[in-house]
């Protein structure tokens, strides 16, 4: 099951739906919950549902937000295809490969101890064109340990608004409470998932992703609920996360991983933080102009000393000649 949630992007979503659309393989549903769109995207969206018979279309009347929208297209496809195995969000502005869901499906069939797949992610503009961004990279493939995967995503997660957009089971899912009222929901559900089984990364760039204006706190707090926001909300997002963790039956240790990792990458993305980075990188770089420069000192030194007792050398045996000669001569007189 694939599930798409619409809002307010009519520039992109016939691009994004022709893409899922002429995926390979072709035995699934495209479940369209609109979150109070206009009247364009609507039109469109039932074009499509009169074009394919694999698009149904849900919608909102007023906008409700982005957690409870995505929350719900997982239950109507629970409720609707209650034999699903599988499911993914996918976005009304993206693009992608025709083998991705032939290859994520590939991948989780071959390995039952995976709970989501996701490929390596291409970066596009606004008009399609590709970014130059580094990809982001993180798979727990092999890691038994539910401990060790938790621990290697606390610290080595980057990139969960990549793997969201993976293929997961869809019991692993629910079991991970789909999408939480909190900020940053995406990196709670992909850290849930992480204890309940492994990370699988197709190595192909199966995906272009387009660069929005960005998943700072800032936005989502508006982005994610039309309403009234839910308790604690003014939180710092890795302390939301540690109250439905605990609920959840994590263990105070897993929960302080968590917490501390997510302080550390938060910090580290700070201008302070981006500052003392560019000054360590000036002390570096003096620390080797000086030792190039004692280098540099010593070699010239040394070099020098080298010369110099070379011409006491040469002078010592002129003069020692010039002695000898003389003598010689007086001694001839």
């Amino acid at each position: 099951m694939l599930g798409m949630t619409l809002y307010n992007n009519p520039a992109h979503v016939r691009e994004a739906t022709d893409s899922i659309l002429a995926q390979t393989h072709r035995d699934f549903a495209l479940l369209m919950l609109d979150d109070g769109s206009s009247d364009e995207v609507e039109a469109i969206a039932h074009q499509y549902e009169r074009q394919d018979s694999r698009v149904r279309y849900w919608r909102h009347q007023q906008r409700v937000g982005m957690v409870p929208t995505w929350k719900e297209v997982v239950e109507i496809a629970r409720r609707e295809y209650p034999n699903a195995e599988y499911f993914a969000w996918v976005s009304d502005h993206d693009r992608w490969d025709p083998r991705w869901l032939e290859r994520m499906i590939a991948e989780l069939d071959a390995h039952p101890e995976a709970v989501l797949a996701y490929p390596q992610t291409l970066r596009i503009d606004e008009a399609g064109a590709l970014v130059d961004k580094e990809p982001r990279v993180f798979d727990t493939s092999g890691v038994a340990s539910a401990g060790e995967r938790w621990r290697r995503f606390c610290w080595e997660g980057f990139g969960s608004g990549d793997m969201v957009y993976g293929l997961m089971r869809m019991r692993a899912l629910e079991a991970a409470g789909i999408f939480r009222p909190v900020l940053n929901p995406d990196r709670l559900l992909i850290a849930e998932l992480s204890r309940q089984g492994e990370i699988h990364q197709v190595h192909e760039p199966l995906w272009s992703r387009r660069q929005s204006g960005g998943a700072s706190v800032a936005r989502q707090s508006t982005s994610l609920f039309a309403g009234a926001t839910p308790p604690r909300f003014n939180w710092p997002p890795s302390l939301q996360h540690a109250v439905i963790l605990r609920r959840e039956g994590f263990t105070l240790p897993m929960i302080a991983t968590y917490v501390t990792a997510s302080g550390w990458r938060a910090t580290r993305k700070t201008e302070t933080s981006k500052s003392l980075g560019r000054g360590v990188d000036n002390v570096h770089f003096v620390k080797k102009l000086v030792k190039k420069g004692f280098h540099n000192a010593v070699y010239y030194t040394l070099v020098g000393a080298r010369m110099a007792v070379a011409k006491t050398r040469r002078a010592m045996r002129k003069a020692v000649y010039e002695v000898l000669m003389f003598t010689h001569r007086v001694g001839l007189r």
